[in-house]
Parts: C-alpha cells; structure tokens; sequence
C-alpha cells in the first residue's frame, strides 16, 4: 500500500512538471475582471450569446437565473426612480413610463394611470411583475435557442454539425474559468493570428493549432484595441461568473461575516479583561 502512494505520489507530480513546462513560455496578459462590475458582465453576456453560443454551451448555467443576478437590479432601480418622479410629481419620461409598465404588467400612458394601477398592487405582486419583465427581456435579447427561460444554455450548432465542422464537439465553457483562469480566457481570445496552413485560416498563440475560428474578427476590425479589449475582458468577466454564480453573494457574505467577527472580537476581548481582574486580583481583593 505504501509503495502504491509512493507511486502514486510520483505520478502526480510528474504530471504537474509537465503541465507547468508546457505552460511556462506562455506569457499571459493579466485580465483585471472585476464580477461585481454589473455593466461588464452585462455586456459579457450579451457578446457571450451573439458570438460564442452558437457553437458552446453553458450547460450549468440558466438564462432566468442570468436575468436575476445580471439585469433584474436595473429593472428594480429605474422602477424606483420612476415611482420617485411619480411620487414627486415631475415629469414621466419614456423609460419611467416603461418601468412602471413594467411593475404593472400592463402598458401604461400617463402619470394618473400608472398611479391608479400602482394603488391596487401589492409589492408581492410587483416584484413578481419586476421578475417577469425580466425574463421577458431574456427571452427578447439573449435566447437564441431555447423554448423557455428557465432552460439552461445550450449550443446552437448540433453534435453533428460541429463534428462535421470541427472534427470534435466544442468543449461546454461553464467551468472554463476555473479551470484554465480569466488570464488564460483573456489572452486566448486576443491571441488569434493568420495563418493560411490551418483549415480556418487563423492559429494561436496560446493554445496552438486550435480548431476554433477568430470568431471576435468583427470586433477586433471594426473598434479600437482598447474597446476590443474591454470586450474581451468582459466576456472574460461572464464567463468568470458563469463559474461560480454564488461568487456575487459569497464575496458580499464574507465582508458582513468578518465584520461580525471583528465586531465579536472587540466584545470577547473586553470579557476576557473583566475575567482576568478576579484571577490576578482576586474576587475582593484591591487593586492597590
């Protein structure tokens, strides 16, 4: 047993030297994502859809929970400043008009309507037609293929197709991020060059003799280098998200934990003080 761990044990660490041989002349330019920046993994996510799903999928991964996490908080907050303004009676602007359309599901022309509506509604029952909007405007923006919101995310092209195509099914990317990192993701994306020996004309810096096409050619044509890579970065960011979705929430619980902790320590330490004085000094004994 011991000299089948000792073998074992070999085994591995072999195999991480190699992996970090293969990798060490690869130099990866550092993604700088940021999961909590909103704006990035929106626009992540809608690039996401438009220029990679086609081909992979997300399978661990659900359009209705990417409206909740991504985009539900901007439908709720212009809902909020559209109620302010109603509230303060100025004037209704064509998105307030729609955020209140939106809470009420139910189309609405004028400040007096929408308050009227608004009256007979219960925040249940708004925030409920908050989450619907939402799902309705995943089902308008980003479902390319698939018949209901909640299903997960699935690539366009067939096992078939892409076999035919490929040779080989593009690899699901729900966990790509994990496993290879936002650096790697954000390297390989930019790191695309012509080469007219390869069935698509184009290889790799990172990952040589690739069978993807520079599917970002577009982008990386029609914007500047900065606005391509700020792209680049944010379909890095979704797919970091993609990931581990709990991220949003875990970083967030972990400050509030800490500061529970923080707070508890100050409070234990000052018991500890108040303990102490009896064993140094005794129960009635004076400190002098």
């Amino acid at each position: 047993m011991k000299k089948l761990l000792t073998t074992a044990s070999v085994l591995v660490g072999l195999t991480i030297s190699f992996n970090l041989l293969a990798n060490s002349d690869i130099h990866l330019d550092h993604a700088d994502t940021n999961i909590r920046d909103q704006k990035s993994l929106q626009n992540g996510a809608q690039l996401f859809m438009n220029y990679c799903s086609g081909c992979h999928s997300l399978s661990f991964m659900r359009y209705n929970r990417i409206g909740k996490d991504l985009f539900l908080g901007d439908i709720v907050s212009a809902y909020k400043q559209a109620k302010t303004n109603l509230s303060n009676d100025n004037p209704l602007s064509h998105s307030d008009l729609q955020a209140l359309s939106n809470a009420i599901d139910n189309p609405v022309n004028n400040a007096k309507e929408a308050e009227k509506m608004l009256s007979n509604l219960s925040d249940d029952v708004i925030a409920e037609n908050l989450s619907k909007a939402t799902d309705e405007m995943i089902e308008k923006n980003l479902m390319f293929n698939a018949d209901k919101v909640g299903s997960p995310i699935i690539a366009t092209m067939s096992k078939k197709g892409a076999e035919a195509w490929f040779g080989t099914t593009p690899p699901d990317l729900s966990l790509v991020a994990r496993s290879k990192g936002t650096d790697w993701i954000y390297t390989y994306l930019r790191s695309f060059y012509k080469d007219d020996s390869r069935p698509f004309g184009v290889n790799n810096k990172v990952l040589v003799n690739a069978s993807m096409p520079d599917v970002l050619w577009h982008l990386k044509q029609s914007k500047s280098t900065k606005d391509f890579n700020q792209d680049v970065r944010d379909i890095t960011n979704f797919l970091d998200y993609v990931g581990e979705p709990a991220k949003l929430v875990r970083v967030d619980l972990g400050y509030k934990v800490l500061g529970f902790l923080f707070i508890l320590f100050i409070l234990a330490y000052l018991m500890k003080k108040e303990y102490w004085k009896d064993v140094k000094y005794g129960k009635w004994r004076a400190k002098d």
